[in-house]
């Protein structure tokens, strides 16, 4: 929820390098990136507060910059999802002086959101990073106003401590590349357990190739899977190569943000929040069977209508309707469909 009390839609995008630039004189560049993540109407940037290995930002340095770089995103109507904690091996620094401060600027700002810590369990993070109960903890040091996440540990409960949940979802290449679209299905079991909002955080990223389980240059991928998070109710950051280092999409990794913004345009406005998710076959669905070879049916009904994402079709596929359902639109790409669906009542 936004301070004014309506729904807030979470549609990110990885810009870590933001900060950075800031404290090295290239305000500029700044500028331009934020511009045109509001043009593309995105409403959060994710930052790294500090970093030691894909650039070199000191907690002090990125301290500094933090109240600059809240104050530009705020006129372009950004959110910051400031990430505290990154690179915690590399500087001696007192996590609790490093998450007070981060705290505090935050909280003279409206549009901050705090994640304690980028992936917790990494190697580049100090041991005392990656116990759970600690980073709760230090959750406990940002003011009350600022929405916290303690960060993505690769297990739900760890990450369910803070008020919302940020997860990296399994990057799988199984499934004929479709492995990490379909995982996005475990989200659905997330917000119901903890009933927290959760963030598709860092899913597989954007590259100009394919690196299986790391990088996808399938933009149908991307969109299908913008689709799937929508449809699940979670909020979704799209995650690419230039992204780490705050650049501009280009090339294939356009094409993969081009398909992954259809999300938006394709569904209703109030998915995440008034529509019932279920998988093809479930009780109540819409669709009673998938035949043929996908990488799965899932489907959002409200009352007598449905949407419903086919993705990873290989051959032969085709949908069996429950009774008094029937297709009335279809959109399709070279792997995936989204078929809008109404319910004729005897």
């Amino acid at each position: 929820m936004r301070h004014d009390g309506q729904p807030f839609r979470w549609r990110g995008i990885t810009a870590f390098r933001l900060l950075e630039q800031i404290t090295t004189g290239k305000e500029t560049d700044v500028e331009a990136y934020l511009r045109w993540a509001g043009r593309e109407r995105l409403t959060v940037v994710r930052v790294l507060a500090m970093a030691k290995h894909l650039f070199e930002l000191t907690p002090e340095r990125g301290r500094e910059s933090l109240d600059n770089l809240l104050e530009r995103a705020a006129t372009h109507n950004l959110y910051v999802e400031i990430v505290a904690l990154a690179d915690t091996a590399a500087y001696p620094v007192s996590l609790e002086a490093q998450v007070r401060a981060i705290g505090e600027i935050a909280g003279r700002h409206p549009n901050a959101i705090v994640e304690i810590a980028n992936e917790p369990y990494h190697r580049t993070q100090r041991e005392e990073v990656r116990n759970e109960g600690r980073l709760a903890e230090l959750s406990a040091l940002v003011p009350e106003a600022v929405p916290v996440a303690v960060g993505a540990w690769q297990e739900p409960d760890a990450a369910a401590a803070g008020e919302f949940i940020t997860f990296h979802f399994p990057r799988s290449a199984r499934e004929g590349g479709w492995g990490h679209v379909a995982r996005l299905t475990s989200g659905h079991e997330m917000l119901l357990r903890y009933n927290k909002p959760v963030i598709n955080d860092e899913p597989i990223g954007a590259g100009a190739v394919l690196q299986p389980g790391r990088r996808d240059d399938n933009p149908d991928r991307f969109r299908a899977a913008a689709l799937l998070t929508r449809m699940i109710g979670m909020g979704g950051t799209f995650h690419y190569e230039g992204g780490l280092q705050a650049q501009i999409p280009t090339g294939r990794e356009m094409d993969s943000f081009r398909a992954w913004q259809e999300a938006w345009d394709h569904l209703p406005e109030d998915v995440e929040t008034t529509w019932e998710f279920r998988g093809a076959g479930d009780a109540g669905a819409a669709v009673e069977r998938l035949n043929g070879t996908a990488a799965g049916a899932w489907e959002v009904q409200r009352g007598d209508e449905a949407w419903v994402l086919v993705a990873g079709e290989r051959e032969n596929v085709s949908l069996e309707w429950a009774p008094g359902w029937r297709q009335v639109d279809v959109i399709t790409w070279a792997e995936s469909r989204l078929v809008r669906a109404a319910r004729t009542r005897s």
